[in-house]
């Protein structure tokens, strides 16, 4: 039965998903190992192998415990006070979480973009989607960003401990670049029945990012042009390096990089 589990466990360890994903298949995985420990236990106790029966009983009761740890972190939001971390750490005198400032999770800052400054009630959000070229098009549009100092990947200055306090509060995942950060160059262009975003650190260096899929809650094949005009009014970049609850404490992720539009309009 072990040997199955660890089997799978190795196979689990060459899928490329998240860090969540990975402890939650664990998570599972573990419960098979908990019913064949419960299971030995019982047949050592009723063919009167006691001590052993008792020894593996007292295994099973820590690993449901455990077991009820990690779903309680890695399915719900929420925190458990039958936790004993904090007392394991007390007792070895790890250090202990520091205590904050009220510090909040960086919002985005919406600096005036280059485009200039739009209605807010003309202002809506709007989805970009991307072919794997794009995708990295954006994801080397980050690294340059970051080699230029215009995208800073430190979490606000957060320690760890300020991060778990967040993150045990309100907030599921915290990213190192916040809410997301303002594109240096961007633009939008109308073809073919597209609408293309163009971004990069300058007009020089833009590329195509990907094409605009909806508007609001509209698809954006379902807007006529000649009827409504659209003007793109911020690109965010978001995404990247990221931290979430773990059981013991912070795990770190990262996913790819995206952009997040901003797109005004006016009716012709």
């Amino acid at each position: 039965m072990f040997s199955m589990l660890d089997l799978i466990n190795s196979w689990l360890a060459y899928i490329n998903v998240g860090t969540k994903l990975k402890s939650q298949i664990y998570t599972i995985l573990g419960f098979f190992g908990w019913g064949y420990i419960c299971y030995i236990t019982y047949r050592f106790l009723v063919n009167g192998a006691t001590n052993r029966g008792l020894l593996l009983l007292l295994i099973s009761v820590l690993m449901a415990y455990f077991l009820y740890l990690n779903i309680i972190y890695y399915f719900t939001k929420k925190s458990s006070k039958l936790d004993i971390t904090p007392v394991i750490n007390k007792v070895l005198h790890i250090k202990p979480a520091e205590e904050t400032e009220g510090r909040k999770n960086p919002y985005r800052e919406y600096n005036i973009p280059a485009n200039g400054l739009y209605d807010k009630r003309k202002v809506i959000p709007a989805s970009i989607s991307s072919d794997n070229v794009e995708q990295k098009m954006i994801n080397d549009l980050a690294l340059r960003m970051i080699q230029n100092k215009l995208l800073r990947e430190d979490y606000a200055g957060m320690s760890e401990s300020q991060l778990k306090q967040l993150l045990a509060k309100d907030e599921d995942q915290i990213f190192a670049i916040g809410k997301g950060a303002l594109i240096p160059y961007f633009s939008m262009k109308f073809k073919d029945g597209d609408y293309l975003v163009y971004a990069g650190i300058n007009e020089l260096e833009a590329q195509q990012v990907g094409k605009i899929k909806s508007v609001g809650l509209q698809k954006v094949k379902n807007i006529d042009p000649t009827e409504i005009k659209l003007y793109l009014a911020g690109a965010y970049l978001t995404g990247g390096k990221y931290c979430m609850k773990g059981r013991t404490g912070i795990l770190y992720d990262v996913t790819n990089y995206h952009i997040e539009l901003q797109v005004a309009y006016e009716r012709r």
